[in-house]
């Protein structure tokens, strides 16, 4: 058995925004709360796709005001495990401000849950076309799961998902965005020695389409075993159709340089893909693994091959000393390609040791809490973000059990439950975005000091970070979700922005996840159904920091009104009976509606209640209303916004 090792870490204060960081500018988990915990350096679990219980996963974190942010519903699902590692793209902004979003769905929570599939909404710049208080979004005929989601030049929109049953990936496509009759079409791609090959991540540039995937491992008898390629076990493939995904001139290739030199084995979700013009990004890490960039410039023709953030023990496969606990990667990564092709990669950091090269066996840490990030431009590493260090003491307050996972399938007897996912560190599933400026916009998951759940374990949020110089400055972090008692998890963001920030996550009561921390016969961890939200956050909040994070990180507090933003115009318009608007506050408040007609007639004044801040949709009642063109003013007493209506 491994034995527990006290990691001594530097505890210096976080660094106000604006600021170059490494990984000892930020405070981290107290030296006698974290051990070194021990892991079997292998590529996936004997388990069916089903499952996986032990593969890493992404966890969201919490941090900053009591009160919290009220975002838009756009589904649900019993199915609470999005990845493994990173989210991949879930939602799109399309270039007439309209917003597509797909996640991993089940309408109940029977055993095995096989009716998964992928859910879908869309925003047609003035509401969500599918009720997210209802479950009936699944677009695919086949038990599906890890969608990517994208639009070809025919205006086709596309899902891709994996078949967690048969293995392989189907396409299912819409005729337009928005439209909600899917046609899933056969499985795509042939596949090696009869695998299972699942876990995908597409991206598409007009009709060039790329696709990275790995293979599951099972030992259920008729299944298959993983399979090895120039000597690493498990290895990531990649694919390319120059159709839209009718034809795949490239199938199931390794990338070059992708082999036993510097890997041993690939990992579930631990690479990611992005394309822009003819330029592909690929990059994949793990732990006690490299992080390493592959970039076309010829739509995917030919590759170079980039250690972007080298592990000094690679190729590791647990036989070689580790006494320095050195950096790494805990395998949740993603990858951008700026407006000028320059590639961005961050990483979710973790640390390893190794004291017996007998075995096969190392471990690592995992509360570690640095976002790690590398800039092609100027081909340096940067920690960019951790852990808000809430009560100002420089030191990490986070309870054991968030970093914890089953042991044995239990929860051990030193905490009160387990919300760790696979292998994953504190700060983990970046997701990357850009505007048209150059801006640079992040998130990430980490947990918050002062949120504990009855169970004592740290809620987690979502959080953002950004820089306004092409990624040689970032921001402090600050929070999105804010919700208090309640776990915020695998946030997506659109890669594009534009005034907003989209983005998507996962919320529950209880941190961690049926399929991978719940006890053997127990119900610590019970099946529930989880929302999937969406925020679009004003991108002037952001660069102004107004989002806020809490005290004691050196940000300026966030302002005293509650300032109105109204996202859309009211929908729909005309109207004859109800119609909604879409508004962001940045403080709860109480929000009056006033309506008046064109002869300055006030015909409608109601006070409609508390709303938290954040984005929120209001309904206005036209039914008792006459034909005709009104004005409607919202107001929270200190600020008002409105605009003009069309009763018919």
């Amino acid at each position: 058995m491994k034995k527990p090792l006290l990691l001594a870490l530097s505890l210096i204060p976080m660094l106000a925004l604006a600021q170059q960081r490494n990984q000892n500018d930020f405070p981290q988990v107290a030296p006698d709360q974290q051990t070194a915990e021990p892991v079997k350096k292998v590529v996936l679990s004997d388990v069916t796709p089903a499952m996986n219980p032990n593969n890493p996963a992404y966890y969201a974190a919490k941090k900053g005001r009591t009160d919290g942010f009220d975002f838009i519903q756009v589904g649900l699902t019993y199915y609470d495990l999005q990845t493994n590692a990173s989210i991949g793209r879930r939602i799109m902004l399309h270039t007439d401000g309209t917003v597509s979003i797909t996640w991993t769905t089940a309408p109940d929570g029977a055993a095995g849950f096989p009716q998964r599939g992928s859910g879908y909404n869309y925003n047609d710049g003035t509401s969500f076309i599918v009720d997210g208080s209802t479950n009936g979004t699944r677009v695919d005929n086949y038990r599906a799961g890890w969608p990517s989601i994208g639009i070809l030049p025919s205006g086709e929109e596309w899902i891709i998902a994996h078949d967690a049953t048969n293995g392989g990936f189907h396409m299912v496509k819409n005729t337009a965005k928005g439209n909600q009759d899917w046609t899933t079409g056969p499985s795509i791609l042939t596949w090696p020695d009869g695998q299972r090959p699942i876990w995908n991540r597409a991206v598409n540039s007009g009709l060039f389409m790329h696709l990275i995937c790995n293979f599951s491992d099972s030992s259920s008898p008729g299944d298959p075993r993983v399979i090895s390629r120039n000597g690493v076990r498990g290895p990531m493939m990649y694919s390319r159709s120059k159709d839209g995904g009718v034809t795949w001139d490239k199938e199931n290739t390794l990338l070059p340089g992708y082999d036993s030199t510097r890997i041993v084995s690939g990992g579930g979700d631990n690479y990611a893909i992005d394309a822009n013009g003819s330029t592909v990004a690929i990059v994949t890490g793990g732990l006690a693994d490299d992080v390493i960039l592959w970039k076309s410039t010829d739509d995917g023709e030919t590759f170079t091959r980039i250690i972007v953030d080298s592990f000094p023990y690679s190729p590791f496969d647990g036989h070689e000393f580790a006494l320095d606990t050195p950096f790494c990667n805990d395998g949740s990564v993603d990858v951008l390609i700026d407006n000028n092709g320059d590639c961005h990669v961050f990483w979710g950091m973790s640390r390893i040791f190794n004291d017996d090269t007998t075995n096969g066996t190392f471990s690592f840490f995992p509360a570690t809490a640095l976002l790690g990030y590398w800039s092609e431009s100027t081909g340096n590493f940067q920690a960019i973000a951790s852990v808000v260090d809430e009560n100002g003491n420089n030191t990490l307050d986070i309870q054991p059990g968030t970093w914890s996972s089953l042991q044995n399938g239990q929860v051990p007897s030193n905490v009160s439950n387990v919300a760790r996912t696979g292998n994953t560190g504190l700060v983990t599933m970046p997701s990357a975005g850009i505007d048209p400026q150059g801006r640079i916009f992040v998130t990430y998951s980490a947990p918050r000091e002062n949120d504990l759940s009855l169970d004592n374990t740290n809620c987690r949020d979502v959080y953002i970070v950004y820089s306004t110089d092409g990624g040689v400055t970032w921001a402090a972090p600050q929070n999105i979700s804010q919700v208090q008692l309640m776990e915020d998890a695998f946030p997506a963001m659109a890669r594009r922005v534009n005034d907003f920030v989209h983005v998507q996550w996962q919320q529950d009561e209880t941190p961690g996840t049926n399929l991978q921390n719940n006890a053997t016969g127990g119900n610590n961890q019970p099946i529930t159904e989880n929302r999937i939200l969406y925020a679009a956050v004003p991108v002037s909040k952001i660069i102004n920091n107004e989002i806020g994070q809490g005290p004691g990180v050196g940000m300026a507090p966030i302002q005293a009104n509650a300032e109105i933003f109204r996202v859309s115009q009211n929908y729909p318009n005309p109207f004859s009976n109800e119609a909604k608007v879409l508004v962001y506050l940045t403080e709860t408040s109480e929000v009056t509606l006033t309506v008046t007609d064109l002869t300055g007639k006030t015909v409608i004044h109601q006070n409609l209640g508390t709303f938290y801040a954040g984005n929120s949709e209001i309904t206005i009642d036209a039914n008792a209303l006459s034909a005709g063109v009104y004005t409607y003013t919202l107001s929270t007493g200190t600020y008002s916004a409105g605009n003009k209506m069309i009763v018919k």
